[in-house]
């Protein structure tokens, strides 16, 4: 059914049947079903100068919209959207929404002493699987990893030792240091790891020294986990 232009009447016209169903029941039905299409007797669905909208509480969360549709909604004097033909409703962060930090608890993997450095390839110096407290996966948490190395190198020269960290086998960070030698060098390497609270990773840490790793030796070091999670 399609809107049409209303007729214009003149002195002594008499209305029959068709004319009162094509231009008052028909465009009556078209104006209570249209869709904001913006054809003639179709409102644009566009908003123009707004500047207030007040949204009803919902009693429960509306059903979902369908594909490719959005709605917007107070619940709870919170505001929401929902989309998609079944998208769960979420919350719209506002200036005065907050995080609550649910557990913050620090891991120290221990320290190890006298380990070896690669020579000219890595060589793993430690390695622990990390799972968070919370393995519900409810909520999300962000680890830091921090690796702390206390180099010793002897002998004479100059040459790089690097200290890398591995998520699951793939370097995240390195750090490579110069060194002159003989010295000692502490060399420290971080990472800031986020994911669902179910996730258990496995993080590395590893060394190599360049020129065949002359004289290079860890003589500790500590692997440092530090757990956020929020709600």
């Amino acid at each position: 059914m399609a809107w049409t232009t209303p007729k214009t009447w003149a002195d002594g016209d008499i209305p029959d049947a068709d004319d009162l169903n094509t231009h008052i029941k028909d465009n009556l039905n078209v104006v209570s079903t249209h869709t904001h299409s913006g054809a003639a007797g179709d409102g644009s669905a566009d908003l123009s100068g707004l500047d207030t909208e007040t949204f009803d509480n919902q009693g429960s969360t509306p059903a979902a919209p369908g594909s490719n549709k959005v709605k917007l909604f107070s619940e709870s004097e919170t505001l929401k959207i929902r989309a998609g033909a079944s998208g769960a409703a979420v919350a719209i962060a506002l200036a005065s929404h907050s995080h609550t930090i649910a557990d913050s608890t620090s891991h120290t993997e221990g320290l190890y002493p006298n380990n070896g450095v690669g020579n000219d390839t890595y060589e793993q110096i430690h390695t622990h699987t990390r799972t968070p407290a919370d393995s519900t996966g409810s909520a999300k948490y962000v680890t830091v990893q921090i690796a702390v190395l206390g180099i010793d190198r002897t002998g004479a020269g100059t040459a790089d030792t690097t200290v890398r960290l591995l998520k699951g086998g793939v370097q995240v960070a390195s750090t490579v240091t110069s060194m002159t030698y003989p010295n000692k060098y502490t060399v420290i390497v971080s990472f800031y790891h986020g994911s669902l609270a179910a996730s258990s990773t496995v993080f590395t840490v590893e060394a190599k020294a360049a020129d065949g790793g002359l004289n290079a030796t860890v003589l500790y070091s500590g692997h440092i986990v530090r757990e956020i999670r929020c709600q």
